[in-house]
């Protein structure tokens, strides 16, 4: 799997192009909400390019038309940057500070491997669940998508044509910014109209909710994903969808990816046990010290960790 901070959708092509390379994949998994965001800021648009760029093999041909179209798309929406920018090339003449300025890269900067193939491990976030408020969403508001997210939504969807490729689209679980539901409404009409299937595990139903057994009050850290909890019944049920809808072949057993998968679960499952375990065991107010956020918020989410620590015990 390959899994991007806020993907650069303008790369989507190159990214599967990319992929392409190692892998045979009867079908091909796009989630839709990096096509809700915009690529207004020339310095985020560097950013996002970098995380996919710096990730691929250096001297592969897609790396450098990866790089080009970033510098190029960097330059169309400031033109006051170079046209060309040697960064996107030697990720070390880049400094990496600017990364801050977006998401959790500030504690995770740059790219590797990770062991867990795609979930994003964090000790207090994995674990964590904030409450939402189950909201009905309607299908009837839209609104225009940024200019440049939405040439780039038609390309990919031109590039998928053009090579035949078996592409799903997913609308992940989450409770959407008053922003993004129009704009994925918007994103699901273009994909009906042109002939793709979006999978949408929100409700449209009165009460609002998820159309798979997701707690809102256990199952999130924060509006926008879940936690450790909420990913293990929402693997499950795309995994049932896929099941029923696709004939895709058993390749656990397969050589070539076998070596890559074998046992990854059961250590993602150890290192949940034990972040469940480090939260339960650890005193209230070392805990509440240990949490890097603003004073109000430290001890609500320590209380939070230590409850949701025991409950798990309790369940297990």
């Amino acid at each position: 799997p390959v899994s991007l901070d806020a993907c650069a959708v303008w790369l989507i092509p190159d990214i599967i192009e990319d992929a392409m390379r190692y892998q045979d994949p009867q079908l091909i998994l796009i989630d839709i909400r990096p096509f809700t965001q915009s690529c207004e800021s020339a310095n985020l648009v560097g950013i996002r390019g970098h995380r996919v760029i710096d990730s691929m093999e250096f001297f592969s041909p897609v790396r450098f038309r990866a790089a080009y179209r970033t510098a190029e798309l960097v330059h169309e929406i400031d033109n006051t940057k170079s046209k060309w920018d040697i960064s996107f090339l030697l990720p070390f003449v880049m400094q990496h500070s600017k990364w801050e300025q977006d998401y959790l890269v500030q504690v995770n900067v740059g790219n590797h491997k990770d062991p867990y193939l795609g979930f994003y491990m964090n000790q207090w976030l994995t674990i964590f669940s904030e409450e939402q408020n189950p909201e009905t969403y309607s299908r009837d508001v839209t609104s225009p998508l940024d200019p440049i997210t939405e040439r780039c939504l038609y390309e990919t969807l031109e590039y998928i044509r053009e090579h035949d490729l078996d592409v799903l689209f997913v609308d992940s679980p989450k409770f959407y910014r008053d922003s993004e539901m129009p704009c994925t409404n918007t994103i699901r009409n273009i994909l009906e109209e042109e002939g793709f299937t979006c999978l949408n595990f929100c409700s449209e139903e009165a009460g609002g909710g998820f159309t798979i057994d997701l707690d809102p009050k256990k199952d999130f850290y924060n509006m926008n994903h879940v936690n450790f909890y909420g990913a293990e019944k929402f693997t499950d049920a795309l995994a049932a969808y896929l099941n029923e809808h696709y004939d895709l072949p058993d390749r656990r057993n397969d050589e070539a990816v076998k070596g890559d998968w074998d046992g990854i679960y059961d250590e993602l499952l150890f290192e949940i046990r034990e972040y469940e375990r480090i939260m339960r065991d650890t005193p209230l107010e070392e805990l509440v010290a240990s949490l890097d956020l603003a004073d109000e918020e430290q001890r609500a989410m320590a209380e939070e960790l230590k409850a949701r620590a025991q409950e798990q015990q309790e369940a297990s």
